[in-house]
């Protein structure tokens, strides 16, 4: 099993369980070494060499558990069982990042499911590959759990009996390696499509989102695909602006190797106003589709109702336009639908925090996270978003309907979506002019409190809202929100990239 590792790109594999004496490494590979500190001092030069103790592995399991388990409570949801989560966690002391896969198991001689943490640790320098291979080596770390979990269930099995189980992963994982999706780089660049008929509101949006206004008037067709990139959360997004003329979707379906392979995410539009023309547009969309079922690709698409512009929005035409489109769109199964207008940049803003947030393997792990940090409070609202006011994670409780009176969950996350940003960028203003002496902001609405929170994680500057019905929560707040800011630091580090 060493040899194997030694001869792959992977660091080392530790499989970690939370009984009842805590968080501890189970299975370990390589086998863990034992190091005088003299030991400690020289491996401190070799940092091309992994070598790790048992008390490394410790902290492994203990940092990646602690990110779960949090004060514990998880342990009184019903639907434990349920919880299966992938996130990306960098472990700077090893110059390693894991790519790890949280879940809970049933054992015999246990009254609960306890809960585990896989990693598959790689050089950090090699992290993007993590990420864009990210769909494969889930898939292939599911179905091994799904087997495995079964070996556990009578006796935790000795290392040497199970060893064969992750010689066998560890195989499936060098396939990968020896085919990977993309080449190796340090940093992870994505690749995100905007597609749609011509005259359908690409340019414009990816105006909006450039924040570049100016430029909206006399906007002219895209000729071909127009490729420009973008930093964000530490990676290179490049984006694909593919013109709609007839001609040129041809040209994309036929050499779609070059246009629709490897693509990230994928924004499809619509000209909400435009009925005679849905018919075409939801064709070329099942083209689309087409090649990237055929490429195995699980893209993930936001579907874009552009031109819903305020003042027509509430029109019977506009809203029958609406409701032909999505029984189309959602007959295919389950989609994420936006109306937006370059006369509410901020629904732009909205659509295009969606899409960023599909690409992390971190926002389902951030918003359980988020969830016990609300537990822990009496927060019925929380909106964590970039100082750039993309929207990271979001979580509510039912409370917050009650206070707000907004009843139907979603419209209740859609006017916190849209707002959120605006509450951030008015921080900013004030606080560039000085008007707030300290690192928050409270605006009241209502019969709520909105308390608005910058906060540094590393070198980046984020926001945090939250609902409140009483300002005196904020002092139990402001207690509790450096732990949660602690445990998810890593995670947002690594949000994307």
């Amino acid at each position: 099993m060493e040899e194997l590792i030694k001869s792959s790109i992977f660091n080392g594999l530790v499989f970690a369980v939370y009984d009842k004496f805590g968080p501890q490494p189970i299975y370990m590979f390589p086998n863990p070494i034992r190091r005088t500190f003299q030991d400690d001092v020289n491996h401190e030069s070799q940092k091309d060499l992994l070598e790790l103790t048992m008390r490394d592995y410790t902290q492994i399991s203990i940092k990646n558990l602690s990110l779960l388990i949090g004060d514990g409570s998880i342990f009184e949801n019903p639907k434990i069982q349920e919880f299966k989560h992938h996130a990306i966690i960098p472990f700077p002391d090893f110059h390693s990042t894991s790519l790890t896969y949280f879940h809970f198991v049933e054992i015999e001689q246990s009254e609960k499911p306890i809960a585990t943490a896989f990693s598959l640790l790689i050089d950090e320098n090699r992290r993007s590959f993590l990420y864009n291979n990210m769909d494969r080596l889930q898939h292939i770390i599911i179905d091994f759990f799904l087997k495995f979990d079964k070996e556990l269930f009578g006796n935790l099995k000795t290392q040497e009996e199970v060893e064969s189980f992750f010689e066998s992963l560890l195989n499936q994982m060098m396939e990968i390696q020896q085919s990977p999706s993309t080449s190796f780089s340090a940093q992870r660049k994505m690749k995100i499509l905007f597609s749609g008929l011509d005259d359908s509101g690409k340019s414009s949006f990816l105006l909006s989102v450039d924040r570049k206004y100016s430029k909206l008037i006399g906007v002219k067709p895209s000729l071909g695909a127009k490729v420009s990139s973008i930093e964000a959360l530490g990676a290179t997004i490049f984006l694909w602006d593919l013109g709609g003329q007839l001609s040129l979707r041809q040209k994309y379906l036929n050499k779609a190797h070059i246009y629709l392979y490897e693509a990230d995410l994928l924004f499809y539009f619509i000209d909400v106003r435009n009925q005679k023309r849905f018919k075409e547009s939801l064709e070329y969309l099942k083209n689309i589709k087409d090649v990237l079922a055929k490429f195995e690709q699980k893209t993930p698409i936001i579907y874009v109702f552009s031109k819903s512009d305020p003042d027509i929005l509430n029109s019977r035409k506009i809203q029958n336009n609406i409701s032909t489109l999505t029984k189309a769109i959602v007959s295919e199964g389950k989609a994420e639908i936006f109306l937006t207008s370059i006369f509410d940049p901020f629904s732009i803003l909205r659509a295009f925090s969606s899409g960023i947030a599909k690409l992390s393997p971190n926002r389902d792990l951030i918003e359980h996270n988020l969830n016990l940090f609300l537990k822990d409070t009496k927060i019925y609202l929380a909106l964590l978003m970039s100082g750039d006011g993309l929207i990271i994670a979001e979580v509510y409780t039912p409370k917050a309907s009650k206070i707000t009176k907004i009843n139907e969950p979603q419209e209740l996350l859609n006017v916190f979506e849209l707002t959120g940003p605006q509450f951030a960028i008015l921080f900013k203003i004030f606080s560039k002019y000085r008007s707030i002496p300290q690192n928050e902001a409270i605006f009241k609405v209502a019969n709520s409190v909105i308390l608005v929170r910058k906060v540094k994680i590393s070198n980046f500057e984020m926001f945090i809202l939250l609902l409140v019905d009483d300002e005196s929560e904020k002092e139990n707040i402001n207690l509790k929100l450096p732990k949660f800011i602690e445990i998810t630091a890593d995670l947002l580090l690594t949000y994307i990239s």
